[in-house]
């Protein structure tokens, strides 16, 4: 009965100040929301892309797998239009020999590391040098100690991050001076623990494979090298293999419910199926994919029919910069102005606090009809919390001005495990997961049934925006370096 205590009262605690939704309107969400809750998939298929599937790294077999299985979800729950969009990444990745690596002077010892994502394999013989702890990654820094860089291990930990914000084309602009000067390979110290070690720093960004060998390290050999180094010269070894195909074609998958009304509007529903190989993508984003499968199955059995069309989107290449998502905008750029809004899952199975919103008041302005809905679940909040802006899919279509969300969910559990080997199906909960879909789906319902949609600002009023968000110097790092 818990369960089914939000739908029943869902109309019963109205916010006297809240508008009102249109009867019609709050009866579809109600019996959307109750079927997401109740008898929602999303446990199940994310226990089929994480254990029976697993690691799903873009252009790899177990993606598409993925993809194919997910299109013929689709089609079995009866939606229109299930297919693949392929486009094309610069290269796809896997590990072919899981890396090795110690510290041999001042004293040998084991180094807990993993060849970060992208990263060129090393030489035959693997690598050997001194360590240099490179103080800032910036281009201006390798030019400045450039003679301590030549043929060195250049560690970068969080300490070289530029305090000025994380600019990931001025960093891999960096990488490629560090490449120019002599280096022989990087070590990254990026804050995983040493029994947990993590994936994707800095090599990963553009789907392009590293200019140097790159591994990532764990944080107490990290803080260990920085200690050796203050006393004296250190140097390591490191070696690991891995595959890498050039020119991959990768498949978005897509699928719609179309709606009644015939002018080509629509709403996205989307989140991305690719993951990290070392767990296997359960919380990342194995519950954003399930979330987006399972409102699309809840809508068909509910018999729900929106007056927008709803399109489901799985995405490929996010953990490689938002590559599907970028070149999903640029194939459907005629249609951005018809776009209603897009609402990704991408935070974990947390029980979820509202939506992460950009900058916009009309965007939580047209929230407030479904706030006491929305308070039910728990969920009536939103956050301008600036540094998730370019974080996952939404991005691409932010800056066409499509009102964009993310789901608000807490992350302090979450970035414990993912790009992990922790991020397994073990840590998903049914309840907190059947909730994130229940706010996802009702959500983008009440914008496929809005009377009007919000407005596409131009250009100006995006960057106007952005810079609100203090996120106009990461656009701008993006677009320099050809990412947008």
């Amino acid at each position: 009965m818990a369960l089914l205590l939000p739908a029943l009262v869902w109309a019963q605690n109205a916010t006297p100040s809240a508008p009102a939704l249109d009867q019609a309107t709050e009866q579809a969400l109600v019996k959307l929301g109750g079927q997401l809750m109740v008898e929602g998939k999303a446990y199940e298929y994310d226990r089929k892309l994480a254990d029976d599937i697993g690691p799903r790294l873009t252009g790899s077999e177990n993606y598409m797998k993925a993809a194919a299985w997910a299109v013929d979800e689709f089609k079995k729950m009866g939606l229109a239009n299930a297919h693949e969009e392929d486009w094309e990444i610069t290269a796809a990745w896997e590990p072919e020999v899981w890396a090795t690596g110690e510290i041999v002077a001042p004293h040998r010892q084991r180094l807990h590391l993993e060849a970060d994502g992208w990263s060129a394999s090393t030489p035959g013989g693997g690598v050997k040098g001194k360590v240099y702890h490179l103080k800032e990654l910036s281009p201006a820094s390798v030019y400045a100690e450039a003679a301590d860089i030549k043929d060195a291990v250049v560690l970068v930990d969080e300490d070289s991050f530029p305090h000025d914000g994380f600019l990931i084309g001025k960093m891999l602009e960096a990488v490629g001076l560090m490449k120019q000067e002599g280096a022989k390979a990087l070590l990254l110290g990026i804050g995983a623990t040493n029994d947990v070690p993590s994936m994707a720093g800095l090599s990963c960004c553009n789907g392009a494979p590293t200019v140097l060998p790159t591994g990532n390290v764990g944080e107490e050999d990290t803080l260990l090298l920085r200690r050796l180094l203050d006393r004296g010269p250190v140097e390591v070894e490191f070696r690991f293999k891995n595959g890498i195909r050039e020119h991959v074609k990768v498949p978005n998958v897509v699928a719609e419910i179309p709606g009644t009304d015939a002018n080509g509007e629509y709403v996205v529903i989307g989140g991305h199926l690719d993951s990290w190989q070392l767990g296997t993508g359960a919380e990342d984003n194995g519950t954003g994919a399930a979330s987006v499968l399972a409102i699309a199955q809840a809508m068909k059995s509910s018999g729900v029919q929106p007056k927008r069309t709803m399109r489901f989107i799985l995405f490929g290449g996010e953990e490689e910069g938002l590559l599907g998502s970028i070149q999903y905008v640029r194939a459907h750029a005629a249609e951005m102005d018809k776009c209603a809004g897009v609402f990704i899952t991408d935070t974990g199975s947390e029980a979820p606090k509202g939506w992460y919103t950009f900058g916009r008041d009309d965007e939580k302005a047209a929230l407030g009809p479904m706030k006491p809905l929305l308070e039910e679940l728990g969920a009536g909040g939103t956050s301008d919390d600036g540094r998730f802006t370019f974080s996952t899919d939404h991005g691409a279509f932010l800056i066409h001005g499509v009102p964009s969300f993310v789901l608000w969910t807490p992350v302090d559990a979450y970035m414990k495990l993912h790009h992990k080997p922790s991020d397994t199906f073990d840590k998903v909960n049914q309840r907190d997961l059947n909730l994130g879909a229940a706010v996802v789906g009702i959500t983008a319902l009440e914008f496929a049934d809005a009377p009007a949609m919000l407005g596409h600002p131009g250009q100006a009023a995006v960057e106007a925006q952005l810079k609100k968000l203090k996120a106009y110097d990461e656009y701008k790092d993006m677009v320099d370096h050809k990412n947008f």
